[in-house]
């Protein structure tokens, strides 16, 4: 299957999260592939639904609701078969491509029977589409070419509809977004990890603590006696520990004495992938969450990356660079100043601070993925001789480890 996808964040305007929103392409698209073919596998059947069936929600989206782009062929076809989520978990999202006429109305009808809720996108013709536009709940408005769109025309939407909700799309900024923050709802894109600077002394001490234990944990043969004394000055990463040791997944029979008997038994590996998960997860913990999701999600694709892009043996730097390259959002500072505080490789350095080097290209190609800017994907791709299916796989094992995580998590705190 050579499909790129994406569960995009919509946010509320203190950055709560509210639902995902999947943004995906046909790989081969660009390749001209025969129409016929592409009717049956894609329109008719969408490929994501079937991703959401094999991997489950919880992966691409925490749990949290999900809208998913539906086309007029596929609305016609019998979606139930298709989508197997919780209907209060699905918002389908159409577009001005589904007409306003009887068939399509008394499908969405049908299914709103059913429990699912309905949203639109990329309407030019209101008027035309109002049949279509009051059985949804939702209506998105791009900001994507024009920033300057709350005018008259906006105003009278916002009349015609008044018991919609409305999703800002496309908000690229900080300033985008405080502009359109009193106007909209919800919001849709990149404005939440555009970092915010601020003194560099008002981090702290507890950050600077969880700083300094990935640091530790970073290098080959770290000392127990180190992460035992900044994991003890640490209430919530000693609760995460204790967690962890005490959850049956691991199966240790013996009774956790103390912070060190507990570092002591899970032994350096565990030690290391247990403070890269939860340490990143803390460090954000007074950011949106979306935050500690990108972190870890990018780290995971860097590292699968590796082999698309011929640098198969730098995979653990990589993985390193991904988690680092939201760094200057959690810590609210320039991302040179803040690895000042966490020590990288020249390579990781000149990919983070100048966008420079070959770990930059990993970098770019992961920031226009998540951003569903498949334009760029592509060309990427192009350039460094990358094909769709690699990609692909390599960003479904990564949604695959990242579900795996939630999923143990959620157990070891039962």
């Amino acid at each position: 299957m050579k499909l790129m996808i994406v569960p995009k964040p919509i946010l509320q305007s203190d950055f709560s999260l509210m639902s995902y929103c999947f943004r995906y392409r046909r790989g081969d698209e660009y390749l001209a592939d025969q129409y016929m073919a592409r009717l049956y596998d894609g329109i008719v059947n969408l490929p994501c639904l079937k991703l959401l069936e094999d991997i489950g929600l919880d992966g691409f989206t925490n749990g949290f609701p999900l809208f998913v782009p539906l086309n007029q062929f596929t609305l016609l076809s019998d979606v139930t078969l298709q989508c197997t989520q919780p209907p209060d978990k699905i918002i389908f999202l159409l577009d001005e491509n589904t007409p306003p006429e009887h068939i399509f109305i008394e499908c969405i009808e049908n299914l709103r029977r059913i429990g699912y809720r309905f949203a639109v996108e990329n309407i030019k013709n209101y008027n035309k589409m109002k049949p279509i536009i009051d059985l949804c709940e939702f209506i998105f408005i791009s900001f994507k070419h024009d920033t300057d769109k709350i005018t008259k025309n906006y105003f009278e939407t916002r009349r015609q509809f008044k018991n919609h909700k409305f999703i800002a799309s496309d908000i690229d900024s900080t300033a985008v977004f405080d502009k359109l923050r009193s106007e909209f709802e919800f919001f849709e894109g990149r404005f939440y990890n555009v970092p915010v600077v601020r003194d560099q002394n008002a981090i702290s001490p507890v950050k600077v603590n969880r700083i300094q234990l990935i640091n530790i944990v970073k290098q080959d043969d770290f000392a127990i006696e180190e992460v035992v004394k900044v994991v003890g000055q640490d209430a919530a990463l000693s609760i995460s520990l204790f967690k962890l040791v005490n959850s049956p997944l691991l199966g240790l029979s013996q009774k956790i004495k103390s912070i060190q008997h507990a570092i002591a038994m899970l032994g350096q590996i565990e030690v290391r992938k247990w403070v890269i998960t939860a340490t990143t997860g803390l460090l954000a913990e007074d950011r949106p969450d979306e935050l500690t999701r990108i972190s870890l999600v990018r780290a995971k694709f860097a590292e699968n990356l590796a082999r698309c892009f011929e640098m198969g043996i730098h995979a653990p730097s990589l993985f390193l660079m991904g988690l680092f390259s939201i760094l200057d959002v959690i810590l609210e500072l320039p991302m040179a100043e803040a690895l000042k505080i966490i020590s990288v490789t020249e390579r990781i350095h000149s990919a983070l601070v100048f966008g420079e080097g070959d770990f930059a290209i990993v970098l770019k190609f992961i920031k226009a993925y998540e951003a569903a800017d498949w334009s760029e994907v592509i060309h990427l791709m192009a350039v460094h001789d990358v094909d769709a299916e690699s990609v692909f796989d390599a960003y479904i094992e990564t949604i695959r480890w990242y579900s795996s995580i939630i999923n143990l998590e959620e157990e070891v705190s039962e």
